[in-house]
């Protein structure tokens, strides 16, 4: 992936966003970075921003699901990191019915959600459920993506779409499942 992302932006309690346009796959690709006190982790990541140094120190990846290699691979390499499925921190919950392997991560001390595909925030549209041509299950993934609507969830990050900093709860009891 040789794109020029857009700047690291933070948006408190620890975590960061990045972004970049893909024009081969004609989608606004976001990252989110989680800096803790002794680990920093990296949802998705695609290419770092040029403009900002590399995270030092213990790094994990996580990939929200099977497609989202993105830059993984070079990251790992070059920041000594490893690949996890249960970050510290985070609660994995599976999301069976959006793409293979589709996992959220919730993060209690923060009430913040990091997603993959199963959820898309992008304009003109806002908060949608991943289309139905690329789910596996459309009516599965409505019932995923219900029982987080028992979390006390107050910010979400996407893997395509930018964050929902406040009242993050209050949009998703608005989708249609």
């Amino acid at each position: 992936m040789s794109l020029s992302p857009a700047p690291l932006t933070s948006h408190g309690l620890g975590f960061s966003t990045w972004r970049v346009y893909d024009p081969s796959c004609k989608a606004e690709l976001w990252s989110t970075a989680y800096f803790g006190k002794e680990l920093t982790v990296l949802f998705d990541p695609i290419v770092w921003p040029n403009n900002f140094p590399l995270p030092v120190g213990a790094v994990q990846i996580v990939r929200t699901n099977a497609n989202h290699d993105r830059n993984c691979q070079a990251l790992l390499q070059s920041l000594s990191a490893h690949l996890s499925t249960h970050p510290p921190e985070f609660h994995p919950i599976l999301l069976p019915g959006g793409g293979d392997g589709e996992t959220a991560y919730f993060h209690e001390g923060t009430s913040t959600l990091v997603v993959g595909d199963s959820l898309i925030n992008l304009a003109p549209h806002g908060l949608t459920l991943l289309p139905e041509k690329y789910c596996t299950d459309l009516s599965m993934l409505k019932i995923s993506v219900k029982r987080l609507l028992d979390l006390p969830i107050q910010r979400i990050f996407f893997a395509h779409g930018a964050p929902i900093l406040h009242d993050a709860l209050t949009h998703l009891r608005q989708l249609p499942l």
